[in-house]
Parts: C-alpha cells; sequence; structure tokens
C-alpha cells in the first residue's frame, strides 16, 4: 500500500513537470507568419529568455544581433530566431579579456564584415565576434561638464566610410578605419545641442541624419554636415511640450519611413520630412503587444526587428504598406512641436497644422 502511494505520489510529480515543461515550450512557440487581429502585420516570430533587451541589429543575410543587456552579452540568432552564439566576453589582441557590462546600441557593416557593439566604449568585432579594436575619442574631444567622466556610447549608425556614435553630449564622428573625425553639438536643450541621445539612423538616399535625443523628447534630423534640418520636441521658449511619451530609438525601413520606439507601448512612422504617418502598438504582454519598446532595425523585405524590452523579448513584424493612419488630433500634435530650419540655421517654417495622410 505505502509502495503504491509513493508511485501515484511520483506519477503526480511527472505529470505537474510535464505540464510546466508543456506551457513553456507553448509560451516559445510562434506560429510564423501569425495575422495580428486589428494590425497591418503579421508576426514572424518572437525569440524568448532575454533580460533587458536594449540594441538590435540584422545583416544582409537577416541574421539578429541583439544587446542581451540584462545579461551582459551580446547574442546572434538566424533569420527564424535560432540562436548561434553569445558572446559575455572578448579577446583582444594580446589576449587579455575583455568583458561586455552593460552593451547597448549595435550595429551592422555588411561591406567591411564589422559589428559595432556600444558598452562602455563601442567594441569593433567582426561577425563572427572575433574583437577588431575599440573606438575612442581624443580626451580633448569630449566636452562633458566637469565631473561627468568619458563619454558613454549609446548607440552607433554606419554610413559609407562614416561611424556615427551618440552620447550624452551629442554625437561622435569616426571614419571606417577606426580614426576619429569630429563631434557635433554640446549637452543642453537649444537647437544643435543634445541631452542623452540615443537612437540614429541615416538615410542611404541623401546622408541625412536622424537621432533619437531622448531627453529632450525630440527627434531631430541633421544634413551630413550636421547641421538641423527639423526637429520635433519640447520648445520652452514657445511653452510646447513634446507629444512623444520617451523615445528611444530609430530606425529607416525599405520604403523611406522612420520608425520610432515611443514608450511605454508605441512604435512611430514618420515620413523624411518629419510628417507623422502611423502609430503602431498597444501595451501588453501578448503577441504584438508591447512593453517598453528599444532597439529597432527594419530589414529591406521590410520587417521589423524590435526589442520588446520589458517582456524579455525580441519581436520580429511583417509589415505592409497599409499602416494605419493616425487621428487628425496626433498629427496635429506633432506639427505644433515641429521646427524647420535653412542651411544658415534658420527656422523657415512656423508651426502648421496638415491633415492625416495614410502612407
Amino acid at each position: 500500500m505505502r509502495e503504491n502511494k509513493g508511485k501515484l505520489i511520483i506519477l503526480g510529480v511527472l505529470v505537474i513537470a510535464l505540464g510546466f515543461t508543456g506551457l513553456l515550450l507553448s509560451r516559445k512557440t510562434t506560429e510564423k507568419g501569425k495575422p495580428i487581429a486589428g494590425t497591418s502585420f503579421s508576426l514572424m516570430t518572437t525569440i524568448y529568455d532575454l533580460k533587458t533587451p536594449l540594441g538590435i541589429a540584422i545583416d544582409g543575410d537577416e541574421n539578429i544581433y541583439v544587446s542581451d543587456t540584462g545579461n551582459s552579452r551580446i547574442a546572434l540568432y538566424d533569420r527564424d530566431g535560432v540562436m548561434q552564439f553569445q558572446l559575455a566576453s572578448v579577446s583582444d589582441d594580446k589576449g587579455q579579456e575583455l568583458k561586455f557590462y552593460s552593451p547597448y546600441g549595435l550595429a551592422v557593416d555588411d561591406a567591411n564584415n564589422k559589428l559595432y557593439v556600444c558598452d562602455y566604449s563601442v567594441r569593433v568585432l567582426d561577425k563572427a565576434g572575433n574583437f577588431l579594436y575599440n573606438l575612442t575619442p581624443p580626451p580633448e574631444a569630449i566636452v562633458n561638464a566637469p565631473g561627468e567622466g568619458a563619454a558613454r556610447p549609446n548607440e552607433v549608425a554606419v554610413y559609407k566610410d562614416r561611424v556615427y556614435v551618440t552620447s550624452r553630449d551629442g554625437i561622435y564622428i569616426f571614419d571606417d578605419k577606426g580614426k576619429y573625425i569630429g563631434h557635433w553639438g554640446t549637452r543642453g536643450a537649444a537647437v544643435g545641442q543634445f541631452d542623452f541621445p540615443n537612437g540614429i539612423t541615416v538615410d542611404p538616399a541623401t546622408g541625412n541624419i536622424f537621432v533619437v535625443d531622448t531627453n529632450n523628447w525630440r527627434l531631430t534630423s541633421l544634413t551630413p554636415d550636421g547641421k538641423t534640418r527639423w526637429a520635433i520636441g519640447n520648445w520652452a521658449d514657445a511653452n510646447i511640450s513634446s507629444p512623444f511619451h520617451l523615445p528611444r530609438s530609430v530606425a529607416m525601413g525599405p520604403n523611406g519611413l522612420l520608425f520610432v520606439s515611443d514608450v511605454p507601448d508605441r512604435i512611430l512612422v514618420f515620413d523624411v520630412d518629419g510628417n507623422l504617418k502611423s502609430i503602431i502598438g498597444e501595451r501588453g504582454d501578448q503577441d504584438a503587444q508591447l512593453n517598453f519598446p528599444e532597439g529597432l532595425a527594419v530589414s529591406p523585405a521590410n520587417r521589423l526587428y524590435l526589442d520588446d524590452r520589458e517582456n524579455g523579448r525580441v519581436q520580429i513584424w511583417q509589415l505592409t504598406d497599409n499602416l494605419p493612419v493616425p487621428g487628425t488630433p496626433d498629427v496635429d500634435k506633432f506639427n505644433k512641436a515641429k521646427r524647420s530650419f535653412d542651411a544658415a540655421g534658420n527656422q523657415i517654417t512656423s508651426t502648421t497644422t496638415a491633415p492625416a495622410a495614410g502612407h
């Protein structure tokens, strides 16, 4: 009798364990290409088991590089979300171990087989994860306030032979061999200043640069020589509050649209002139819902890759050309907070109201 009772207890434990395992497996299985009701996209796949993912980049084969920041590592996945390798550290040319502590922004340079990783410095690796060199601005180039210490890189963008790195006080520029070229901006809230800019991307057609200036609640467009084209955000002199909740990252799609993560729960879509085209997303932890979206990337096939930070995952959405049209009140808010400038830095347009337009 006692022996049978023991067998029943063991059987019960096994049933519970199998049930729990099945629950985990079902949670980590996404029906590829699953249309999401009420949206204009399909959910292609989801990568789980991440801790505070902040940065993401894709290469020409749609391999996915993720800053698994909470786990102090970089992870590489194939286009289907299957892990290929992970890096918690690399070794320099002298064999010294270089750990990752809080990796953030990522960029891939396919032409030169390079992966850029923003941590406490910018580590440059080859795409297989082998260390090449660090990007470090000279001390005299760092214009932080006294006591702020060295530049801390946030995100990075590569365009032709230029590498742009955002930091608390602006944008540091290097060539594709690691040579320091220059610095744009100082820390502050005026036009041409920045306050902890994070996301950055470059329009491959024009070389114009788009920067998410997080602590100024702004999206800013710059010319290739660093002059402000337009900006949307806070304007204390006009008593205008930013329509952004808290912008974090920006990526450009193949059709020239800009995708901006705006925490806690939405992706904003703009054209290259700063006109709001769409708003995507809702708060939650279910498929296609968001909880603090961070890094973004968009593939030539119009797939949106995004770090869903507080849900500990990366989601991959297949977008369509039929993005939802924003309401007139939202369009008006962004138009009111936008300023445009000529080549000399003079404001050339006043705030205007335009009707909502679809893509």
